[in-house]
């Protein structure tokens, strides 16, 4: 049982608030699991029917299932209509995890972004997040880049639909993503972690990812992460050793070959902040990180929010 309604009903209209800044209304489950925590003890841990009992507030509308902002109906047509782009460009990720999972020292191959939530534009790229064996991101990405170049795969080919976007890398050594969060807050960067829809996973990487992240994602969200199923790698043995083998042995060339190639945009911004970090165990090449835009109108929001509890919250 939940120890404040009226605390459990801030959270939830500054989850809706959240989700509104990117027309994304939300599905019952996807309050529950996204559920952002102003006051995480005052909420304790509600139950479904306390959730749906305490989104009965005038500046919460519901159609079709989905909650969303009094006044913001039209999101929910927006939603499916990006749903049904996704499922397109899910398809395209699919295959992509499916070759991917050839090169052993891939570990994690997961969907992120807009994608993850199947709230894709047509215009949006195919955003993926890529889990390594220590000691091969530069060779894992240089492999992976030069495949999807040969075939136009890449944003800035444009030559076909859906470009596939990996511009974030991580080794198994760097799977807490806490010390990329900025400073000031980052609710956004907790956000586009937690609904991450990995396609290939071994290793149990996706459940020592999520361990590693939960104590710093937890306080503000409540942290549902999805299940993974067990894939079985199409690499073979006596082919996997070898392979892994080359792969650690070129990752300092491969490391000096990217850099060398580095636009001018890209290596002055390198490791000056956390949008473009560029290390032996991450490279994130987010030179246009919206994150502290996001910030900052979600903070505008949630002093709305206490501005006017009086409004809202339960006599």
């Amino acid at each position: 049982m939940f120890a404040n309604s009226a605390a459990l009903q801030r959270s939830l209209l500054a989850s809706h608030s959240y989700f509104d800044l990117f027309d994304y209304p939300l599905t019952l489950a996807e309050i529950v699991r996204f559920r952002y925590r102003i006051d995480a003890a005052a909420e304790g841990e509600p139950s479904f029917a306390e959730i749906l009992s305490a989104l009965s507030m005038p500046r919460v509308g519901q159609s079709r299932g989905f909650y969303f902002l009094q006044g913001r109906e039209a999101v929910v047509d927006t939603r499916l209509r990006r749903y049904r782009i996704a499922e397109r460009k899910f398809a395209g990720a699919r295959r992509a995890a499916s070759l991917m999972r050839f090169l052993p020292s891939v570990l994690m191959v997961a969907v992120c972004n807009s994608l993850a939530l199947s709230n894709a534009r047509e215009d949006s790229d195919v955003d993926m997040f890529i889990v390594c064996r220590r000691g091969t991101v530069w060779a894992t990405r240089m492999v992976i880049v030069g495949v999807l170049k040969c075939f136009g795969l890449r944003p800035m080919e444009r030559a076909v639909s859906d470009p596939l976007c990996v511009s974030f890398f991580i080794s198994e050594d760097a799977l807490c993503l806490e010390p990329l969060a900025l400073p000031e807050g980052d609710t956004h960067f907790r956000y586009w972690i937690v609904p991450f829809v990995p396609l290939y996973a071994v290793g149990g990487v996706y459940a020592r990812f999520i361990a590693a992240n939960r104590k710093w994602l937890a306080p503000e969200i409540a942290l549902a992460p999805r299940s993974v199923g067990r894939r079985r790698s199409l690499s073979r043995p006596f082919v996997t050793f070898p392979i892994l083998g080359l792969l650690r042995r070129a990752d300092g060339i491969a490391r000096r070959i990217q850099l060398s190639l580095l636009p001018d945009d890209l290596r002055s911004a390198m490791n000056r902040d956390s949008n473009v970090v560029l290390t032996d165990d991450i490279l994130k090449f987010h030179l246009k990180d919206r994150r502290r835009e996001f910030e900052t109108r979600f903070q505008a929001r949630l002093q709305e929010i206490r501005a006017t509890e009086k409004v809202w919250a339960v006599s």
